[in-house]
Order: C-alpha cells, then structure tokens, then sequence
C-alpha cells in the first residue's frame, strides 16, 4: 500500500492587517515595502486555493508543510495561519520559514500558536509525524536575520533530537522524510539567503540516515543531493505564486507516493503546477528507490 505526501511550502497567507505601531521594526518596515510594491501581486490567493483543491481532490494520506505561512510573521499573522491549517487536510506536519520568524519575538506569539495544528512542540523541539510505514521529522532553520538577509540556521540541539529521531526511526524500519525551509545544500539561493552550518546539518543526515529531505525557500521545484551522499532532497515551488509564462515557478505541490517493495522504497515525485487556465497539471515525475533500513544503527557522533 502506498502513502502519498503532499509537500507545499511558502504559501505566504495574504496580509490584512498592517501590524500595530508597537510590532513596528526595520525589517517588517522592509517587509511591508515589498509586499506593497511586489509581493502582493506574485502571491494570490486564488493561485493558493487552486493548490488546495488540487490537494483535497488527490487526498493525500498526510501534508508535509515546509514554512513562509505569513508575511511578517505578526502574532496576528500566525493565528490566522492556524485558523487557516485548521481548515487544511489532516494529518500535517508544519515547519516555521524566515518570514515566520521575521524578528526577534516570543516563540508562542509565533510558529508556537501552530502546536495542535501540526506544528513543532517547542522552538528546539523537532516535529514528528508517523503515518503508515513514513516518518516526517521536520526541523525550524528560521531565525532572525538583519534587514536584507533571509538567511537561516538550525541549533545544535535541534539537529541533535533530529538524529536521534532518525536513528530510532531507521531502527524500526521507517521511511524517514526530512523536512527543512531553507535548502540544505550550498549554491542553491543566494548567499544571503542560505542555511548557515549547512555541513553540520548535512554531515547529521548523512551519520543518522534519512531516505528524503523536503525543503522551500528557494520558490523552484528543484532536485539534488546531500552533498557526499545519494540522500535526495527535494524542493517546491511557492504554494501561492500565480501562474506565468513559465511553469518553473508558478503555485505547485509536490505529490509524494512511497511504498515498500521487496526490501526497497519505491518512490515517486510528481511535481505539479498552476496553468494560466486556473488547473494543475503534471509538471514533472521523478522516481527512484532507496533501501529500506533493516539493521539497528549504532548511535554516532553528529558533532563537526
């Protein structure tokens, strides 16, 4: 039996309502700027609710969300983004992006508002969702960052309880699905725009074991590779962007069927995308196997 994911990320929810003079600082000012003068005419509502649609219609055994929910990252924000994931299929596992965490504030006016709609239980906690044979472990690498930077970084003690997870997931012979929002791997979104301590993040994944790693930020459906390793990782286009010329970056999801085959994870991605005629269509297909764990694994030093 297969269990299908569907992976979405950056739906940037629209702003209606400007945040209040004591939420004011220099990046939000920014921020707003941006969405004034760009962003509001790229990231649709109408291009979002064809992608849920296409999703609800697909039915997917779970959603993998993988961050950018809001703008700002307002308190005000993150609760309409609850209301809004709890309208959404379930199960979800959800990830905290940049945008989500915009500025330095208290993590339960933020991403913590999402705990019982999928969310991460803590900020130093990773989310874990089991469904079927499939184990989502997802991690924040949303931090703060200084006015023109979208960089991001995930802790030490983050990565730790992350290995950990796959290790005893590995143990019981679980497809493990890794999700981060900013791309684990160098060279794919500008420098200012990347996950910082990439390599110790990496070299976890590697150590620990993990058959997927899902990830947004970079708005491209896009495949590659933990460095040194054949571990895939797997990007998306924004869930909210309106279609255009090209369907490289227009509103997508990635549809993700996993199931067991004599000793072997047979996976399937098939990427889609918003036509100009308000549909989706099949973009790409992308398969490939991976071994199902059937050793326990000794545990191992993640530290660089």
């Amino acid at each position: 039996m297969s269990v299908v994911l569907a992976h979405l990320s950056d739906l940037h929810l629209p702003l209606a309502v400007v945040p209040s003079s004591r939420e004011w600082a220099i990046k939000r000012i920014i921020s707003i700027i941006s969405w004034r003068c760009n962003r509001r005419h790229v990231h649709r509502a109408r291009a979002l609710a064809a992608v849920m649609r296409d999703i609800e219609t697909s039915r997917p055994d779970a959603l993998a969300i993988t961050g950018d929910l809001t703008n700002l990252g307002t308190r005000e924000e993150c609760i309409a983004a609850g209301w809004w994931l709890d309208r959404a299929p379930s199960p979800r596992a959800v990830i905290p992006g940049n945008h989500d965490t915009l500025i330095r504030a208290p993590w339960t006016d933020g991403p913590g508002l999402w705990r019982d709609a999928g969310g991460m239980p803590d900020a130093e906690t990773p989310v874990f969702l089991q469904v079927g044979d499939i184990a989502l472990i997802g991690v924040s690498s949303a931090v703060p960052s200084p006015p023109f930077f979208a960089s991001g970084r995930v802790s030490d003690i983050q990565i730790d309880r992350m290995a950990e997870r796959l290790r005893q997931a590995g143990e019981q012979g679980l497809c493990r699905v890794v999700m981060i929002h900013h791309p684990p791997r160098k060279g794919m979104v500008a420098w200012t725009k990347a996950l910082r301590g990439v390599d110790r993040f990496a070299q976890a994944v590697r150590s620990a074991g993990a058959e997927m790693v899902l990830h947004g930020h970079s708005h491209q459906g896009t495949f590659s590779e933990i460095p040194d390793s054949d571990i895939p990782v797997i990007g998306v286009t924004s869930a909210s962007h309106r279609p255009g010329h090209s369907l490289k970056r227009a509103a997508g999801w990635n549809r993700i069927s996993i199931r067991k085959e004599s000793g072997m994870w047979q996976i399937a991605v098939e990427s889609r995308r918003l036509a100009a005629d308000g549909q989706l269509h099949a973009f790409r297909t992308t398969r490939f196997t991976r071994p199902v764990q059937t050793e326990v694994c000794p545990a191992k030093e993640t530290v660089l």
